[in-house]
């Protein structure tokens, strides 16, 4: 890649996170339904033409988000051994993801547009099941990391049933923290890493 096509694709990805945090305050502040792409845009301080160049609609935004955060999980699930049980291997790249040294500010920001778009979510029933789609999509993403990891085919049962219940236990605690009182990056590490834990080692209540 050239410097010159470096610096565009750097541009380019940062209007797209100033873009998601505009709508995301707006959405927290002013409500989905009452939010505009125009108002976003200004917002962003960018055009309407510029705003869907990067998303399609205001929906796209909440959900381009959510995709985000999985392909940085991901890339934080690869960077662990390969020899790691999957549920290990995700506990440890949730630590590293969460409570890295590095990129400390990113990763607060990234942690409180997590929070306000779980937020869009659990106040917008009709939002949350347009995601059905796309959460299919992440959750098969995380079971062919899961089968890559153990040596397994795609089609094999055992990686999907471990994506899925993760990607459930996912949902559960992210919105348990969306709500909570804390919101601090260490709150949100002890309930993801809780929920996968209580997977590891099985749940009897």
């Amino acid at each position: 890649m050239t410097e010159t096509a470096g610096l565009r694709e750097r541009e380019k990805s940062r209007v797209r996170r100033e873009l998601i945090d505009a709508a995301l305050r707006l959405f927290d502040r002013q409500g989905f339904e009452h939010t505009t792409v125009q108002q976003i845009a200004d917002t962003a301080q960018v055009s309407r033409r510029t705003f869907h160049r990067h998303f399609p609609s205001k929906t796209a935004v909440v959900f381009a988000h959510e995709e985000d955060v999985m392909s940085l999980l991901l890339t934080a699930l690869d960077q662990r051994p390969a020899g790691e049980p999957v549920f290990t291997a995700l506990r440890a790249a949730l630590r590293d993801f969460l409570l890295g040294t590095e990129g400390l500010k990113e990763r607060y920001q990234q942690a409180d547009a997590v929070r306000r778009a779980r937020l869009v979510l659990i106040t917008n029933p009709e939002l949350r099941s347009e995601n059905f789609i796309g959460a299919v999509g992440r959750r098969e993403a995380l079971a062919r990391n899961f089968a890559r990891r153990a040596g397994l085919p795609d089609n094999d049962l055992t990686p999907k049933l471990a994506a899925a219940t993760c990607f459930s236990a996912f949902g559960v605690g992210l919105d348990h923290w969306a709500e909570s009182d804390d919101h601090s990056l260490t709150g949100l590490y002890d309930i993801l890493d809780g929920a996968v834990a209580a997977l590891q080692h099985g749940i009897d209540i």
